[in-house]
């Protein structure tokens, strides 16, 4: 997740902070709470927003698998290795 990679940086997007990561995450979640409106194609199709527990599930299962990705892909630098061979061998 974002939230990961960039907390270190700060806030601001300038110093490759998680601003935008941060604002993309608001933006789904409301529309995962909200549905779909008036002007959206869901509506132009006369498709019936879906039920409140596929919202839930939505804001539920995004973080995990963001997380489950994050640990599943993650490798640690040759900086993190090298300190951690320093540290052992010390």
């Amino acid at each position: 997740m974002a939230t990961t990679v960039k907390w270190r940086n700060g806030l601001w997007v300038q110093h490759d902070g998680y601003e935008y990561p941060f604002f993309l995450v608001v933006v789904a979640g409301v529309l995962a709470l909200t549905g779909p409106g008036r002007w959206s194609a869901d509506h132009a199709l006369g498709l019936a927003p879906w039920p409140v527990w596929v919202s839930v599930a939505a804001l539920v299962v995004s973080p995990v698998s963001g997380l489950m990705t994050r640990a599943l892909l993650h490798h640690p630098s040759v900086a993190e290795g090298a300190s951690e061979d320093a540290h052992a061998a010390g």
